[in-house]
């Protein structure tokens, strides 16, 4: 890749409340949406992928897969009967 520095204009199309909140974390990070969006492509230029696994797994799922990687949060019980309670099934 070239390393004079250019500049030129990405334009897309993004909800306006998505774009408003992803000011905002990158602000909190102590940069803008330019320079988040850049570190992005960067990394996926740099590495030839997305630099995060996309799934169609429901947030639920997702948090449960989570808690694996934790056995320590994990609830234990003595009998079943004792989960199903706890699950008030």
């Amino acid at each position: 890749m070239d390393t004079k520095k250019k500049d030129t204009r990405l334009s897309i199309r993004i909800d306006p409340e998505l774009k408003k909140a992803g000011q905002e974390v990158a602000k909190n990070m102590g940069f803008d949406l330019t320079t988040a969006v850049t570190m992005f492509i960067t990394k996926m230029v740099k590495s030839h992928e997305l630099p995060f696994t996309p799934t169609s797994l429901p947030i639920e799922t997702l948090r449960a897969l989570e808690e694996t990687d934790h056995p320590e949060t994990r609830k234990h019980y003595k009998t079943p009967k004792d989960m199903w309670e706890d699950m008030n099934v």
